[in-house]
């Protein structure tokens, strides 16, 4: 397991190897927004570019105090991406710069952006939304960490077949699956939360219960077919998480 050789808060060096990857497999890199003065990055392969139908979204940063998802999407591209070529893929790196230099939730504003992806007032989301048009993707992941669980789970929106054991299982042994059966208010089972409510519902869920859109919820209702959250334990081992979030891409993407 790969040693990071930094605190997990160093953007102008996680930027400089997105860059440089980039370049490298020939993929195109878009800064489609400034937040609070840091460029905010996109991905996407020839397939994305052309909009093709299908293929895979995947994000991490969106909270800056979640450190290990940011390096383990950048490990795990670093060594896939050139093979992904036949399928759309669009990667955002890193979507509130601010808050992984300052290690906060929240961005330079004080907005906590993983409420407010309905909201186009929000200079960066409106970019998102924007960057996002006539895309429809099969999967969306989304890699987060939790400061209070003790070990992995997943929130699976998925109008196909779960996968979401198979994914768990996949990983747990850097990791183990968190033992309790009510994460945040929710009841999970085996360290999965697994969702299949109707449109309807998930608008009703997000108005009232959770105040606000999350990504992934945005995602599964406007643009993915399926869409993954998935969290691992802040205060474990800051490399055996990087090398779990790359395990779960490895399980879920390939």
């Amino acid at each position: 397991m790969a040693k990071l050789g930094h605190s997990g808060h160093d953007y102008g060096q996680l930027e400089a190897r997105w860059k440089d990857l980039a370049k490298r497999v020939g993929w195109k890199l878009t800064i489609f927004s400034e937040e609070s003065g840091y460029s905010v990055l996109a991905l996407e392969n020839a397939a994305a570019v052309e909009k093709v139908v299908g293929g895979s979204y995947l994000s991490a940063g969106v909270h800056g105090d979640e450190c290990a998802p940011v390096w383990g999407l950048l490990d795990w591209a670093e060594e896939k991406l050139s093979k992904l070529d036949d399928k759309p893929v669009v990667i955002f790196p890193c979507l509130n710069p601010y808050g992984l230099i300052e290690n906060t939730r929240r961005d330079g504003n004080g907005i906590d952006l993983n409420r407010h992806f309905q909201d186009p007032n929000i200079p960066l989301i409106a970019a998102w939304q924007g960057f996002l048009e006539e895309r429809c993707f099969d999967i969306a992941v989304n890699l987060h960490e939790d400061f209070d669980a003790g070990g992995i789970y997943l929130y699976e929106l998925a109008r196909s077949e779960s996968p979401g054991h198979r994914l768990l299982a996949a990983c747990e042994d850097l990791i183990s699956r968190e033992t309790a059966a009510v994460v945040d208010g929710s009841e999970f089972a085996n360290g999965l939360l697994r969702r299949k409510a109707s449109e309807e519902e998930m608008r009703r869920v997000v108005d009232q219960d959770l105040d606000g859109w999350p990504e992934a919820i945005y995602l599964y209702l406007e643009r993915a077919k399926d869409s993954f959250t998935f969290e691992t334990p802040s205060e474990m081992d800051l490399d055996k998480r990087i090398a779990t979030h790359r395990r779960f891409l490895e399980a879920v993407i390939g």
